[in-house]
């Protein structure tokens, strides 16, 4: 048994077999006091005490090329941090985008703590192909996020090379990129955690028992500690096939034995309109997952105008819809007679007759341009 101590938190006990020609080495990692903080933060803004689902939007942080545009920069992602917390009242923020332009986002939130509403988490959505140069940038990229007020998570991709359909599908994944559980132990070291995204092929089916192994297998290969959430996607097929699939979440179902264990946050990619939202919602909701990922692609014509301001404005309007209490499953008009009431009378009289079409149509053209990121409803 051979024992070694490292500085950066984190405690290797290799145990080496004598009777096999396989060594097996696990990593215990013990937390620091700043990620412990960031693991509280982030499981309250993971779950709701009404389990309701908790709502997380993808910010992507644009890179100007523009000289002018780079200097106001700064006071864009400033008010979009604002609007984030104050109107859309999101519950966390996942943010992809260069360490610099994340910097004004977590100093406005932190401004916020002790106020209400009070700050919002923040998780860097950190972008991996498997290079391993991209593992040394996040590794140099940690010591200057820790720095920024309001992180408390990254965001890290454990399906990199293909999306998986059952466990097996998982260890092969895993295995072709051993990096991982040293990267987890340098978040824990910075103070943050380790988010890990799984992704899922369409049409899979997990079986509560693999949904289990999974999980204690993600818990291995983050060094032997329950990450404070894992994010399940579903695996992103052609956009043309996928237009009218209204829920485009991952179709995996949470065991209730793990609900308590940690979070479980679903990715929602389906673009915004007829109500395709609130009923990707609804699948999280009774899959049992306790929050939902909003990806960007949610934002109509997004990637042809990321104006800040514009995608301050849709989230604005998007969770207080899909936060609000009023069903949007039916609708229906009652009619009260207290006692006569003539105008009443009259009023639904001609409300009788319109609805019934004698008048004809009176639809029309709905006016929406579709091609121009126009859509009616959530």
């Amino acid at each position: 048994m051979i024992a070694r101590i490292v500085p950066s938190t984190l405690i290797y006990l290799i145990s080496i077999s004598y009777n096999v020609n396989v060594s097996s080495v696990r990593a215990l990692v013990t937390e620091s006091s700043r990620a412990q903080t960031a693991r509280s933060r982030l499981s309250e803004a993971f779950r709701s005490p009404s389990g309701k689902l908790t709502l997380h939007p993808e910010l992507i942080l644009p890179e100007p090329s523009d000289p002018t545009a780079l200097l106001l920069r700064a006071t864009e992602v400033t008010k979009l941090s604002s609007v984030m917390r104050t109107k859309a009242k999101a519950n966390g923020l996942f943010v992809e985008g260069t360490v610099d332009a994340l910097a004004p986002l977590g100093k406005e939130q932190e401004s916020a703590r002790g106020n209400f509403p009070g700050p919002v988490p923040i998780i860097y959505a950190w972008t991996h192909t498997g290079n391993d140069d991209e593992n040394h940038d996040l590794k140099s990229s940690l010591e200057r996020l820790s720095k920024i007020d309001g992180v408390e998570g990254v965001l890290i991709p454990f399906c990199v090379s293909k999306a998986i359909g059952s466990f097996e599908g998982y260890q092969e994944s895993v295995n072709s990129n051993p990096y991982l559980t040293e990267l987890c132990g340098d978040i824990w070291a910075a103070g943050m955690q380790p988010i890990p995204e799984i992704v899922v092929t369409s049409g899979s089916e997990w079986s509560e028992d693999e949904v289990v192994r999974l999980v204690d297998a993600v818990k291995e290969t983050c060094g032997g500690v329950d990450p404070v959430s894992i994010l399940f996607t579903k695996e992103e097929t052609d956009r043309q096939e996928e237009a009218d699939d209204a829920q485009s979440v991952p179709e995996i179902t949470i065991p209730e034995s793990l609900s308590d264990r940690l979070a479980f946050i679903g990715s929602i990619r389906t673009t915004a309109g007829d109500g395709r939202m609130n009923y990707a919602i609804s699948q999280l909701s009774s899959c049992n997952f306790s929050g939902a990922f909003l990806r960007a692609d949610c934002v109509p014509g997004y990637r042809l105008n990321p104006d800040l301001n514009v995608v301050g404005g849709f989230w604005s309007a998007a969770l207080g819809d899909l936060k609000s209490l009023k069903s949007k499953n039916f609708s229906f008009r009652s009619k009260v007679k207290l006692e006569k009431d003539v105008p009443m009378e009259w009023y639904n009289y001609q409300k009788d007759v319109m609805d019934s079409g004698a008048l004809g149509l009176s639809g029309g053209p709905s006016g929406l341009n579709t091609a121009a990121g126009d859509y009616k409803g959530f």
